[in-house]
Protein backbone atom coordinates (compact mmCIF):
# COMPACT_ATOMS: atom_id res chain seq x y z
CA UNK A 1 0.00 0.00 0.00
CA UNK A 2 1.49 3.06 -0.83
CA UNK A 3 2.24 6.11 1.38
CA UNK A 4 0.33 9.15 1.53
CA UNK A 5 2.65 12.16 0.36
CA UNK A 6 0.21 14.36 2.09
CA UNK A 7 -2.31 15.38 4.99
CA UNK A 8 -4.60 18.06 5.65
CA UNK A 9 -4.91 20.46 8.83
CA UNK A 10 -8.12 22.54 9.16
CA UNK A 11 -8.14 26.33 9.86
CA UNK A 12 -10.01 26.65 12.72
CA UNK A 13 -11.82 30.34 12.65
CA UNK A 14 -11.91 33.24 10.54
CA UNK A 15 -13.09 34.08 6.98
CA UNK A 16 -11.18 30.76 6.13
CA UNK A 17 -12.64 28.68 8.58
CA UNK A 18 -13.26 24.98 7.76
CA UNK A 19 -10.76 25.87 4.45
CA UNK A 20 -7.93 22.85 4.31
CA UNK A 21 -4.26 23.14 3.58
CA UNK A 22 -2.05 20.46 2.58
CA UNK A 23 0.94 19.15 4.65
CA UNK A 24 3.80 16.97 3.14
CA UNK A 25 4.37 13.90 5.44
CA UNK A 26 7.78 14.90 6.42
CA UNK A 27 9.25 13.69 10.16
CA UNK A 28 10.58 17.46 10.71
CA UNK A 29 7.41 18.84 10.64
CA UNK A 30 4.89 19.29 13.75
CA UNK A 31 2.05 21.29 13.20
CA UNK A 32 0.84 23.08 16.02
CA UNK A 33 -2.05 20.82 17.32
CA UNK A 34 -5.44 22.47 17.18
CA UNK A 35 -6.63 22.79 20.67
CA UNK A 36 -2.83 24.82 21.18
CA UNK A 37 -4.08 27.19 18.38
CA UNK A 38 -7.83 27.60 19.75
CA UNK A 39 -5.99 28.60 23.05
CA UNK A 40 -3.42 30.73 21.78
CA UNK A 41 -6.06 32.89 19.32
CA UNK A 42 -8.61 32.75 22.81
CA UNK A 43 -5.82 34.70 24.28
CA UNK A 44 -5.30 36.83 21.43
CA UNK A 45 -8.42 38.09 20.37
CA UNK A 46 -8.58 40.04 23.65
CA UNK A 47 -6.56 42.17 22.28
CA UNK A 48 -7.83 42.01 18.86
CA UNK A 49 -5.58 40.91 15.67
CA UNK A 50 -6.91 43.47 13.46
CA UNK A 51 -4.06 45.13 11.27
CA UNK A 52 -1.11 43.35 13.47
CA UNK A 53 1.69 42.28 11.43
CA UNK A 54 2.99 38.84 12.16
CA UNK A 55 6.57 36.97 12.11
CA UNK A 56 6.50 32.90 11.72
CA UNK A 57 10.13 32.34 12.64
CA UNK A 58 9.68 28.92 11.97
CA UNK A 59 6.93 28.65 9.22
CA UNK A 60 6.36 24.62 8.72
CA UNK A 61 3.04 24.53 7.87
CA UNK A 62 2.14 28.06 8.55
CA UNK A 63 -1.01 27.31 9.98
CA UNK A 64 -0.10 30.00 12.46
CA UNK A 65 0.20 32.84 10.02
CA UNK A 66 -3.06 31.49 8.43
CA UNK A 67 -5.15 31.38 11.47
CA UNK A 68 -4.12 34.97 12.03
CA UNK A 69 -4.57 36.46 8.54
CA UNK A 70 -8.12 34.10 8.62
CA UNK A 71 -8.70 36.91 11.47
CA UNK A 72 -7.49 39.78 10.23
CA UNK A 73 -4.55 40.11 10.97
CA UNK A 74 -2.34 42.93 8.20
CA UNK A 75 0.13 40.84 7.27
CA UNK A 76 2.70 37.76 7.98
CA UNK A 77 6.29 37.07 6.89
CA UNK A 78 6.87 33.14 7.23
CA UNK A 79 10.61 31.78 7.10
CA UNK A 80 11.28 28.54 6.72
CA UNK A 81 14.64 26.58 5.08
CA UNK A 82 13.10 23.16 3.96
CA UNK A 83 12.99 23.08 0.48
CA UNK A 84 9.82 20.65 -0.16
CA UNK A 85 8.14 22.27 3.22
CA UNK A 86 8.67 25.67 1.26
CA UNK A 87 7.55 24.85 -2.18
CA UNK A 88 4.46 23.17 -0.14
CA UNK A 89 3.63 26.64 1.85
CA UNK A 90 3.65 28.21 -1.51
CA UNK A 91 0.98 26.23 -3.11
CA UNK A 92 -1.04 26.82 -0.01
CA UNK A 93 -0.91 30.53 -0.25
CA UNK A 94 -1.54 30.70 -3.96
CA UNK A 95 -4.70 28.20 -3.31
CA UNK A 96 -6.24 30.03 -0.52
CA UNK A 97 -5.38 33.60 -2.70
CA UNK A 98 -3.40 35.35 0.27
CA UNK A 99 -1.58 38.67 -0.99
CA UNK A 100 -0.87 39.75 2.03
CA UNK A 101 1.91 37.28 2.66
CA UNK A 102 5.56 37.20 2.47
CA UNK A 103 7.53 33.98 2.25
CA UNK A 104 11.23 33.90 2.99
CA UNK A 105 13.31 30.98 2.33
CA UNK A 106 16.17 31.66 4.37
CA UNK A 107 17.78 30.12 7.85
CA UNK A 108 15.76 31.57 10.57
CA UNK A 109 18.80 32.81 12.41
CA UNK A 110 20.86 34.45 9.25
CA UNK A 111 17.50 36.19 8.45
CA UNK A 112 17.27 37.32 12.21
CA UNK A 113 20.63 38.40 12.28
CA UNK A 114 20.19 41.45 10.18
CA UNK A 115 18.49 44.88 11.83
CA UNK A 116 14.79 45.25 10.87
CA UNK A 117 13.29 47.82 8.67
CA UNK A 118 9.95 46.35 9.89
CA UNK A 119 8.72 45.65 13.36
CA UNK A 120 6.12 42.89 14.07
CA UNK A 121 3.29 42.78 16.70
CA UNK A 122 2.65 38.84 16.63
CA UNK A 123 6.00 36.83 16.43
CA UNK A 124 5.67 33.03 16.56
CA UNK A 125 8.46 30.70 17.49
CA UNK A 126 8.06 27.26 17.75
CA UNK A 127 11.51 25.79 16.29
CA UNK A 128 12.42 21.64 15.40
CA UNK A 129 12.06 20.54 19.69
CA UNK A 130 15.89 20.12 20.94
CA UNK A 131 16.23 19.14 24.10
CA UNK A 132 18.64 22.00 24.88
CA UNK A 133 16.72 24.78 23.12
CA UNK A 134 19.45 26.39 21.79
CA UNK A 135 17.31 27.87 18.40
CA UNK A 136 14.66 29.01 20.40
CA UNK A 137 16.86 30.96 22.76
CA UNK A 138 18.83 32.86 20.07
CA UNK A 139 16.08 33.24 18.04
CA UNK A 140 14.43 35.55 20.89
CA UNK A 141 17.68 37.11 21.60
CA UNK A 142 18.29 38.15 17.89
CA UNK A 143 14.23 39.01 18.08
CA UNK A 144 15.19 41.81 20.69
CA UNK A 145 18.40 42.89 19.93
CA UNK A 146 17.70 43.80 15.79
CA UNK A 147 14.27 45.39 16.66
CA UNK A 148 12.12 43.03 15.15
CA UNK A 149 9.31 43.61 17.69
CA UNK A 150 7.32 46.39 18.34
CA UNK A 151 6.74 48.79 22.04
CA UNK A 152 4.15 45.63 23.54
CA UNK A 153 4.45 42.47 20.49
CA UNK A 154 3.30 39.35 21.92
CA UNK A 155 5.57 36.54 21.41
CA UNK A 156 4.13 32.77 21.21
CA UNK A 157 6.63 30.13 22.31
CA UNK A 158 6.46 26.64 21.95
CA UNK A 159 9.00 23.63 23.41
CA UNK A 160 8.99 20.03 24.30
CA UNK A 161 7.71 19.92 28.12
CA UNK A 162 10.85 18.16 29.32
CA UNK A 163 13.62 20.08 27.80
CA UNK A 164 15.95 22.55 29.18
CA UNK A 165 15.64 26.09 30.41
CA UNK A 166 16.20 28.71 28.81
CA UNK A 167 16.78 32.97 28.75
CA UNK A 168 14.14 35.03 27.30
CA UNK A 169 15.39 39.15 27.28
CA UNK A 170 14.02 40.52 30.88
CA UNK A 171 11.75 42.70 29.64
CA UNK A 172 9.69 40.27 28.15
CA UNK A 173 6.50 39.42 30.32
CA UNK A 174 4.92 35.78 30.54
CA UNK A 175 1.12 36.26 29.64
CA UNK A 176 0.19 32.75 29.48
CA UNK A 177 1.25 29.28 29.79
CA UNK A 178 -0.12 25.98 29.39
CA UNK A 179 1.33 22.44 28.72
CA UNK A 180 -0.66 19.64 26.60
CA UNK A 181 0.76 16.40 26.54
CA UNK A 182 4.63 16.68 25.69
CA UNK A 183 4.23 20.30 24.41
CA UNK A 184 4.30 23.50 26.37
CA UNK A 185 3.27 27.25 25.16
CA UNK A 186 3.62 30.32 26.58
CA UNK A 187 2.43 33.86 25.47
CA UNK A 188 4.65 36.90 26.01
CA UNK A 189 4.55 40.33 25.95
CA UNK A 190 7.43 42.82 25.55
CA UNK A 191 7.18 45.58 28.03
CA UNK A 192 9.31 49.15 27.47
CA UNK A 193 10.35 50.28 30.50
CA UNK A 194 10.98 54.17 31.35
Amino acid sequence: MKKKKHNNINIISGKWKGKKIKVINNKILKPTMCFIRENLFNWLMKNNLYKLKCLDCYAGTGILSFEALSRNALLATLIENNKKIFQQLKQNVYLLKIKNIFLIYNNTLNFLAQKSNIQYDLVFVDPPFCKKNILLQKTCILLEKNNWLTNNAKIFIEYKKKSNKFFLPKNWIKYKKKTFGIVTYLLYQKKIYA
